[in-house]
């Protein structure tokens, strides 16, 4: 079998595990081992197919984490809307517990110790996937 093959065989392969993962790095990895392949189809040798498989995996790579740090911001525009609804207790102890809200069960725990869970409460901040809530 040819050289290529083996490349678009492995590209293949990443791209299918990138759809059961979904972090983006497998299918970057997936599209440097295609365009080795391209290459290896074109008559390059195995060092110009190894680094250019490198060369794009690395940029890929570098590119990812600066979209991901660009795209992490603590308080996007949705959680600020988010600051201030009124949200459905669906079970609450110790000051953690399970809420409803927009049409889904959420995280959430109590920005303080006196947080009463029989009166309704209030987001007060969003940490990643768990809201914060008040009186």
């Amino acid at each position: 079998m040819q050289a290529y093959m083996w490349w678009w065989i492995l590209a293949a392969v990443l791209v299918g595990v990138e759809l059961t993962s979904g972090t983006f790095y497998l299918l970057v990895y997936g599209l440097a081992a295609a365009v080795a392949g391209l290459a290896a189809w074109l008559g390059a040798g195995m060092v110009v197919q190894l680094l250019t498989a490198g060369v794009i995996a690395v940029l890929g790579t570098l590119a990812l984490r600066h979209w991901k740090r660009s795209t992490d911001h603590p308080e996007s525009t949705v959680q600020v809307m988010d600051i201030g609804q009124s949200v459905q207790v669906e079970s609450w102890q110790n000051g953690r517990g399970q809420v409803k809200y927009r049409g889904a069960l959420w995280d959430a725990e109590a920005d303080s110790a006196e947080v009463d869970s029989a009166r309704p409460l209030v987001i007060r901040a969003v940490k990643g996937n768990t809201l914060v809530l008040g009186n």
